[in-house]
């Protein structure tokens, strides 16, 4: 059945105290930007998050600041800041604030200013710097949310990589992407030829594109199984986790290979920033096409045209075998997909099938949660008990036909 426009607008909304992006800033901890891009005593980098501007900068000691963009004093761009001594110096009057977010020096205001800056109203927010990721909690009151230990945050730096790209539509259509496992047999086919080498299971997706979904429900959202029917009385099984807000963490191609974890984070109502975390839990992740992005602040890159040439197309390409005629990265792939469903997908019209369980199930889980937020209460799925993000493990292998897919997880 097609979504209502209400629940559309539920869905994707984000701005201007839409209940979804509320709910987010309220109960979630938000990736702000790779670790990497913050330098100490650098440039600070600007941040949009939730449709408002914030300014990220590590200080001479490390530590990181997320603060509101717009100084407290005459509300100029702290990007124009100078970052210097422990603290993001205005250049407009010269006042100083620290990592924490506190004034600690107004040099045009006469008399007592040590007492003066401690009475400057100014929005504090709370910074983790970890898993090669800076994120900030923007909610209200002293006890943030649980944060998200998955399973590459506690990994040292060789045995992951971290990229992002900023994509000019809604942040749900990205979510929605990570856990659409059809399309991968499809869209990908040519990127999956390319990039998986001989013997890889992945190229099973390409051979068999109807894959059967099984679902169990988990306290950080759900898991599911893709079951792709394989010729000699086995299956292709890739167990894939969705982890409220946004997080598709995706299984290896192969035994011990690295996992990928795709989240779509919202920028403001018609943008998102595409995060991809490639990670191996067993050993250094190497040399990689992620790992190798001489800027992780602008990768995979966008499709290199606009819809009067379809996103840069390349039909030629396509004359000579490549699938989609967009060679340049998977990621560039899925964004066209993205921009062809416009700003904010229309979700009114859709026909969905028996392929779009997990889609379904992402959509459910985020509106169940922001009506639960819309009713004064913590969303279940933010705060049970249970909540455990190092379980949301995703495996995949070959087994014999039959078999219950549980066991790939057990073994993991």
């Amino acid at each position: 059945m097609p979504m209502t426009k209400e629940d559309n607008e539920l869905l994707t909304r984000v701005d201007d105290g839409a209940p979804m992006g509320e709910m987010i800033r309220q109960h979630y901890w938000i990736p702000a930007v790779p670790s990497s891009k913050l330098v100490a005593d650098g440039a600070p980098v600007r941040v949009r998050l939730l449709g408002a501007n914030y300014v990220a900068f590590r200080t001479t000691d490390g530590s990181v600041g997320v603060l509101d963009e717009l100084c407290p004093h005459r509300k100029t761009s702290l990007l124009m800041g100078r970052n210097e001594n422990n603290g993001l110096r205005c250049i407009f009057h010269g006042w100083k604030l620290n990592a924490h977010g506190e004034v600690v020096e107004a040099p045009n205001h006469v008399g007592d200013q040590q007492q003066f800056c401690k009475h400057v109203r100014v929005n504090r927010y709370r910074v983790e710097d970890r898993g090669g990721i800076v994120w900030v909690w923007l909610g209200r009151g002293d006890t943030p949310p649980k944060f998200p230990e998955l399973p590459f945050v506690s990994l040292p730096e060789s045995q992951r990589s971290v990229t992002s790209q900023e994509v000019p539509t809604n942040w749900v259509q990205g979510v929605e992407a990570s856990m659409d496992s059809s399309h991968v047999g499809v869209l990908h086919e040519s990127t999956t030829q390319i990039t998986a080498g001989s013997g890889n299971q992945r190229l099973h997706m390409t051979k068999a594109l109807a894959p059967r979904l099984e679902f169990e429900d988990r306290p950080y959202g759900y898991r599911y199984a893709a079951i792709r029917p394989l010729s000699d009385d086995q299956v292709y099984v890739r167990l894939n986790n969705f982890v409220m807000p946004w997080y598709g963490i995706i299984c290896a191609p192969d035994a011990n290979g690295p996992s990928t974890v795709f989240f779509s984070t919202p920028v403001d109502d018609v943008t998102h920033r595409a995060w991809f975390v490639h990670f191996n839990p067993h050993r250094p992740l190497g040399m990689t096409v992620m790992s190798a992005t001489p800027d992780v602040w602008a990768f995979p890159p966008l499709p290199p045209g606009g819809p009067e040439d379809n996103w840069g197309q390349n039909r030629d390409l396509m004359k000579r075998g490549h699938a989609t005629g967009f060679p340049q990265h998977l990621g560039t792939e899925d964004f066209a997909m993205f921009l062809g469903q416009g700003p904010i997908a229309d979700r009114t019209t859709e026909q969905l099938c028996s392929a779009d369980g997990a889609v379904l199930r992402v959509r459910q889980a985020l509106l169940k949660s922001v009506r639960e937020f819309q009713a004064g209460r913590t969303p279940t799925l933010a705060d049970s008990p249970e909540l455990d993000y190092r379980q949301a493990v995703s495996v995949g292998g070959v087994l014999p036909a039959g078999s219950d897919w549980r066991d790939l997880s057990s073994a993991a």
